[in-house]
């Protein structure tokens, strides 16, 4: 996959991944070039381990309320994560290295709440490879190109069709064009992290939508990496690149799949030149085991009738409207999760 340009990530990082070495071993042996941050996860370790058990004794102890104690608890894996890839951040000049942390879920619908919060993490972390993971909602996307101005890293995360990773480019550029107007260098980075894999389960049987091709994740990608290839040949992207702008990266997420088999054709499906795959450490074992990478599998695909008949499904209303129910779905759920977390703290 290196061969290929494509970085992989590793994705659902908790302290216990970091307290027994797990992630250092991996950096270490060039295995993964960055990780993804979840509050789900942190919210999975609390209940189910015992790792953050010491340090929450210890924000209890201080008197430290809900809301503020989980913060602290997801800024200090952040920063632990910086840490680890610092020097993989440096080795590469900033290409690689990165680390995805959240804000809230629950202002996913708020672009002043969601600046405000991105500019705390980023000031509490206070690391140059961190990205702030951002839903693309509308207020999202202002947010993110907010940060972009200001020169904070941004993931643009729960996009589920092409049109959402068109608009993820689109707030790239603007954020990255203001910087360029005030006379500073567009340096801000960014990945749009693409979930093909819940769009696709999400279609497949689905009442009153058209049939999906027979690999419907990796036409979606593939409808998205052209989108991304098409950003490239724009005269906008043309003066921020040689103001020296760095690419956004599409990465798409681990799909959670149970079956390694399934988890491994989906990752040998998702190749392409400058990409991110973020994988469980279950699903980057099955692939490291099992994987044979076939090379490029997104781009400079020959325009037959196949080809076009599964564009035009990727770019369908139909996919768009089961893709904007899913993103508030998820949205919905993620806020659920964070505010069922808050209130567990009096017995975590």
């Amino acid at each position: 996959m290196a061969h290929e340009g494509v970085a992989v990530w590793i994705q659902g990082i908790s302290r216990r991944s970091l307290a027994d070495g797990t992630l250092a071993r991996l950096v270490a042996r060039g295995a993964v070039g960055g990780a993804v941050l979840s509050l789900r996860e942190l919210g999975r370790e609390t209940r189910e381990g015992t790792a953050y058990r010491a340090q929450i004794r210890s924000l209890r102890a201080r008197g430290v309320g809900a809301e503020t104690a989980l913060k602290a608890l997801h800024r200090y894996d952040a920063r632990w994560v910086c840490d680890v890839l610092a020097a993989r951040f440096a080795a590469t000049r900033g290409a690689d290295g990165w680390v995805c942390a959240e804000v809230d879920p629950r202002s996913a619908g708020d672009a002043p709440g969601l600046l405000a919060e991105a500019r705390a993490l980023a000031g509490a972390v206070a690391r140059p490879n961190l990205l702030v993971s951002v839903p693309a909602t509308a207020a999202g996307l202002a947010a993110a190109s907010d940060c972009l101005a200001e020169e904070i890293g941004v993931a643009m995360t729960h996009l589920y069709a092409p049109r959402h990773y068109r608009d993820a480019v689109d707030a790239y550029f603007e954020g990255l064009g203001r910087t360029r107007e005030a006379g500073r260098p567009p340096t801000g980075s960014s990945v749009a992290s693409f979930d093909v894999a819940r769009t696709a389960k999400a279609l497949v049987g689905r009442p009153g939508t058209a049939a999906p091709p027979a690999r419907p994740a990796q036409a979606l990608a593939r409808a998205a990496y052209l989108l991304y290839e098409e950003s490239l040949g724009t005269p906008t992207w043309r003066r921020l690149r040689n103001a020296g702008a760095r690419q956004q990266r599409l990465l798409w997420p681990d799909a959670g799949e149970a079956d390694p088999a399934a988890a491994v054709h989906l990752a040998e499906d998702l190749v392409a030149w400058n990409t991110v795959q973020a994988m469980s450490e279950r699903t980057l074992d099955a692939v490291v085991r099992q994987g044979h990478p076939q090379g490029d599998t997104l781009s400079h695909r020959p325009a037959d009738a196949l080809e076009r008949t599964a564009h035009s499904w990727a770019t369908s209303a139909d996919v768009e409207r089961a893709a904007t129910a899913l993103a508030a779905a998820e949205l919905r759920e993620r806020a659920r999760e964070t505010e069922a977390l808050t209130g567990d703290w009096r017995d975590l």
